[in-house]
């Protein structure tokens, strides 16, 4: 059975950073520190048949088999016999026998070799893998390798599955608890997970990520509680969608591993390190309800405010693809009064108000536009657009302010639509004759028309601005520009 919560979008505006530097810790650790195991563990071998320790070792421990009266002894002697290199992995995996190798109870400081064989297990040791240094081992127990073992994975396979449910289940509760805690439940979680993993296998090894990330998924369920999502889900080969309250997939993943545990005996599942995530993210959320659940309820709000004005856009765009501009126009109307600053949302307006080029609301949107401020060549070019539009379009007549004619014929001069610029500058002149701007306009025509070599032009809007505007800050500048090109031609 496979539960996940998805349908969420992340907010690239708010990044979940801790989220993103978990998957490429756990990305670098797999390819560039466990990369080279296969060939560490080769290399290791080969030294350990190539020394005395498989003539001082693999005979004892066959023996230890016999004496404990283990069923392993004889498919053991089989492999020794056959000189089967798996007859080392067997032995350095009995956790048992090794503790008492260390110990010096197998191969005592009374035997001909001890001083040899422990040069040679030293060596053999410094050899191992960085997976077998790091690894945690519920027979020796230590705090690094518990933590070190959360950022291993056993294929490519098991680390991709832990980095996606780890990415879909992440984001959302980091954007709800803040990065830091969200880091330290992943770490609690991480060592919970070790802790009920030893209390119910006694032995054995553990490494991989899925015991934290369990826990973040317990934390989801309860930060989440009776909040409804959608879920995908499988049983076998079939899945579907289903939409349920989070706090009821916290049973459901825990009954899962504890079923799954009590009927897959011998399974390299870790179904007790799971259960052990889970439950500790589950506490953690629910001592979190208790200290901060103003914030839980305020990002609650927040995200159904989100979701509602998705939906309200959808149906908006519903209406635009329907040709119903009038109901299509008042659903994004609504919207630009919560957005005022979203482009998007101001072009919608504008399309779909043009059907009705005598409305209030087509000059309000044309006029949107027009003030907006030139951003990049594209926006320039569309305002351009919307300029014509609106001077073909409007009625009863265009609705351009002396503000608005000052911007556009210095946006269109920067824009190299001179032709449509001298045409405002005219009219400015005409109906404000006084305009703070107009210096400014004049000076913005001359500099287009000098790019554009143009120079009869430039001269004469210079002497213009000169004549009409002497006392300026812009005359100035423009007689400086006219010495500056009059001794340049010499």
């Amino acid at each position: 059975m496979f539960i996940i919560p998805v349908g969420n979008r992340v907010d690239w505006k708010r990044p979940p950073l801790i989220t993103l530097l978990l998957i490429l810790i756990n990305c670098c650790v797999f390819f560039f520190l466990q990369g080279n195991d296969a060939a560490s563990e080769q290399k290791a071998a080969s030294y350990y048949f190539g020394s005395d320790l498989a003539k001082w070792e693999l005979p004892r421990y066959a023996s230890y088999l016999v004496q404990h009266d283990d069923a392993a002894a004889q498919p053991f002697q089989d492999l020794l016999n056959e000189k089967n290199a798996d007859a080392l992995v067997i032995m350095e995996n009995d956790a048992v026998f090794m503790r008492a190798l260390h110990q010096g109870e197998i191969i005592g400081a009374q035997t001909a070799e001890f001083s040899a064989w422990q040069t040679q297990r030293a060596h053999f040791e410094a050899m191992a893998s960085f997976t077998e240094r790091y690894v945690y081992r519920v027979a020796t127990p230590s705090a690094l390798t518990a933590l070190t073992s959360a950022f291993m994975h056993a294929s490519f396979d098991h680390l991709l599955g832990n980095m996606l449910v780890l990415f879909l289940v992440g984001f959302l509760v980091e954007s709800v608890i803040g990065k830091r805690l969200f880091l330290l439940a992943y770490l609690i979680s991480a060592y919970a997970a070790i802790a009920m993993f030893s209390l119910a296998a006694g032995t054995g090894s553990l490494l991989g990520a899925s015991g934290a990330i369990a826990g973040v998924m317990g934390l989801y369920t309860v930060i989440f509680g009776l909040q409804k999502i959608d879920f995908f889900y499988s049983l076998g080969f079939y899945f579907d969608y289903i939409k349920a309250p989070a706090i009821a997939l916290l049973p459901l993943w825990l009954g899962n591993e504890l079923y799954q545990f009590l009927h897959n005996h011998g399974s390299s599942v870790a179904y007790m390190a799971h259960f052990g995530g889970l439950l500790c993210g589950a506490l953690i959320g629910a001592l979190y309800r208790v200290l901060r659940p103003a914030r839980i309820q305020a990002h609650h709000q927040e995200v159904g405010l989100e979701n509602q004005q998705q939906a309200d856009y959808q149906v908006g765009m519903n209406y635009l693809t329907a040709m119903e501009f009038s109901k299509a126009h008042q659903v994004f109307k609504a919207l630009l009064a919560k957005h005022p600053s979203d482009l998007d949302l101001a072009r919608l307006c504008y399309r779909t108000a043009k059907h009705d080029s005598r409305s209030e609301d087509y000059h309000t949107a044309a006029l949107r536009l027009l003030n907006l401020a030139a951003r990049d060549e594209q926006t320039t070019q569309q305002t351009h657009q919307v300029f014509h539009e609106y001077l073909a379009a409007a009625k009863p007549a265009p609705k351009l302010s002396a503000d608005l004619l000052a911007k556009l014929a210095q946006g269109f001069a920067s824009g190299g639509q001179l032709e449509d610029a001298e045409k405002l500058a005219a009219l400015l002149q005409r109906n404000a004759p006084q305009h703070a701007q107009i210096p400014d306009v004049l000076l913005a025509l001359a500099r287009a028309h000098y790019r554009a070599q143009r120079l009869d032009l430039f001269r004469s809007g210079l002497a213009e601005l000169i004549e009409k505007f002497p006392a300026s800050p812009q005359s100035e500048t423009a007689q400086d520009m006219l010495r500056v090109v009059s001794s340049s031609s010499y």
